[in-house]
């Protein structure tokens, strides 16, 4: 008789444990899906202040391009030789 009543109450501790890990481990997957969401958000937001970062490189360089072309037609500055 007390074999059967070790047997119970570890069949009941073991269950209850399953049951509390259970609930952590679908609260824990619910957390980490919840971070994944936020860091592909941020990741997104990255990338488009990245694009714009580089929109604006590129025209500030185009700008300075335009610039130095200025001078050196001014200076009388030739063309490379297999340029043009």
């Amino acid at each position: 008789m007390v074999e059967f009543v070790q047997v119970v109450v570890n069949a009941l501790v073991v269950g209850a444990v399953g049951a509390i890990l259970g609930v952590m481990t679908h609260g824990l997957r619910r957390e980490l899906w919840d971070l994944r969401a936020e860091v592909r958000a941020d990741i997104a937001e990255l990338r488009a202040e990245v694009r714009g970062d580089l929109g604006e490189l590129r025209a500030e360089v185009r700008e300075v391009r335009s610039d130095l072309t200025r001078v050196a037609l001014v200076v009388g500055a030739e063309r490379r030789a297999g340029e043009g």
